[in-house]
């Protein structure tokens, strides 16, 4: 190969890197009402329970074909003292062997950032767990998006892919 066929291959394989790019990322669909700048704490202290189009959504459980089932009475309390409370919240985890978990528990909350997005990183201490039979671990170490451009802000919880657009959403009730 001569040095002036080197400029042609390597506009053909930048051309071919931006396609392979531009093909191959998808979009979270909820990434556009995702919050980005701080909230304070008084916007997020509350009760949060499903909201009516999670309820009537129809959730594909990760890497199967049947629909994820969700408890109606499933609930978030975030306290101001940082204290968190979870009652029968879905969630798909990764870390251990992509499983389907329930968490209900107690621990506490703070705020963080995911790329541009403000966030609500939690640690719950599982009363559900069972040793050897529960894949999901004794901790549940997640991650809630806040949904929405002004409070009351929603809970976001992503099931799976976040391309899918499979997700959980909680509404501030009190």
């Amino acid at each position: 190969m001569n040095s002036s066929n080197r400029p042609g291959w390597a506009k053909t394989i930048s051309v071919i890197s931006v396609l392979a790019c531009l093909f191959g990322c998808q979009y979270d669909p909820w990434a556009n009402r995702f919050l980005k700048s701080g909230p304070k704490d008084a916007d997020i202290v509350g009760t949060y329970k499903l909201d009516a189009d999670t309820l009537s959504r129809h959730i594909s459980v990760p890497e199967s074909k049947t629909l994820l089932s969700v408890n109606p009475s499933a609930q978030v309390v975030l306290s101001a003292d940082h204290g968190a409370e979870f009652v029968e919240v879905p969630d798909w985890i990764y870390d251990h062997g992509s499983s389907l978990c329930v968490i209900s528990g107690a621990g506490s909350w703070k705020f963080g950032k995911n790329d541009d997005y403000s966030v609500i990183w939690v640690e719950i201490q599982r009363r559900n767990f069972r040793a050897g039979v529960d894949h999901c671990g004794s901790t549940y170490n997640g991650e809630l998006f806040l949904y929405g451009k002004k409070p009351p802000y929603k809970l976001h919880i992503t099931i799976g892919d976040p391309d899918s657009g499979d997700a959980v959403q909680l509404e501030k009730i009190k």
